[in-house]
């Protein structure tokens, strides 16, 4: 039998990923037999933590578990900074747990903001939900984040993208620890997507903003106003008074992205917009957004969406008649 202990850390903590990950492994003792143990854990001096208007039973303090198997760090909602800062027993916790005792550890989106904090996970890939990558980048950038990932598995050390992603990770795990049979019907009975490996169809592109460099905020503004227009980079260049190679420097510098990539991003962010809301079809969003060439556009689209213009389309797009009338039809 595996113990897990998930562990509530001080902060907004997210109610539903408490209770989900818990349902899933309760579905798979009711499958395979007593295969996991699962406590809840908390350096709090409480016997139960309220998240939000659900109250969660504490089975035990971090300080009187000596061993466990794995640890699952799930999320906080908000001020990740502030729990990262807050949280210091935990994450020392953590470390003592994975260096002294061999322990698993694993998190859950913005888990990963205390598995990070460790420095276990420097030099190594990991993951959380797309929207905090770039925070994570400035304040871990020792770590080889890979936001396109649902669940990454190093030496020991999982983690995963958006909260409700921990159903993809307890899978993982399942089919790791028990077997991919039972991990598929716990998939099928509690209609979970078995295998998805990729965060890329929900990834929204921020504009990468977060910086102090306010010549390239312009540059950044003159393209988001112009993404459907032939963007030279030597134009750009000279319009901002800067060289080309100056230019692609500090772009990276600050954005992370060069210049060709950035326009990339809003011609494709844009396009999915049309897609998804209203009667576009795929030509008429690729012309829209500045592409002439079918097989750039799509090979493009493909590169950050992980879907065809086409798939995304039907995934995403406006259904004639709703959900219900599409699937009376079949």
């Amino acid at each position: 039998m595996k113990d897990i202990v998930l562990v509530i850390p001080e902060g907004e903590t997210s109610a539903v990923a408490i209770t989900g990950i818990t349902m899933v492994f309760d579905v798979a003792n009711m499958i395979a037999g007593s295969v996991f143990n699962v406590r809840v854990a908390s350096h709090i001096e409480a016997s139960e933590v309220h998240l939000g208007r659900y109250g969660v039973k504490i089975d035990a303090h971090l300080n009187d578990i000596e061993q466990t198997d794995l640890v699952i760090i799930p999320p906080l909602n908000r001020q990740q900074k502030q729990g990262v800062a807050q949280n210091r027993p935990l994450i020392e916790w953590l470390l003592k747990m994975k260096e002294n005792r061999q322990t698993e550890l694993g998190s859950v989106c913005t888990g990963a903001y205390f598995l990070a904090a460790t420095g276990l996970l420097n030099n190594l890939e990991a993951s959380s939900h797309w929207a905090w990558i770039d925070e994570l980048k400035l304040m871990y950038p020792k770590v080889k984040w890979v936001p396109e990932c649902i669940i990454t598995d190093t030496d020991g050390l999982y983690t995963s993208g958006g909260t409700f992603s921990s159903f993809n990770l307890i899978l993982y795990l399942v089919e790791k620890f028990v077997s991919k049979e039972v991990a598929i019907r716990i998939s099928k009975e509690l209609e979970i997507d078995y295998g998805r490996s990729s965060q890329l169809p929900f990834m929204i592109f921020q504009n990468q903003k977060n910086h102090t460099d306010q010549q390239i905020l312009e540059v950044q503004g003159f393209m988001e106003s112009n993404y459907d227009s032939s963007l030279k980079l030597d134009d750009l260049a000279r319009r901002f008074g800067m060289s080309r190679r100056n230019l692609i420097r500090r772009f990276k510098a600050a954005t992370g992205n060069t210049p060709r990539t950035y326009i990339q991003r809003l011609r494709i962010e844009e396009a999915k917009r049309m897609l998804e809301s209203s009667g576009s079809n795929v030509s008429q969003a690729m012309f829209a957004v500045g592409y002439t060439d079918v097989n750039t556009f799509r090979d493009l689209f493909q590169r950050y969406t992980g879907f065809l213009p086409s798939q995304y389309r039907r995934r995403f797009g406006p259904r004639q008649g709703g959900l219900v009338a599409e699937q009376e039809k079949h």
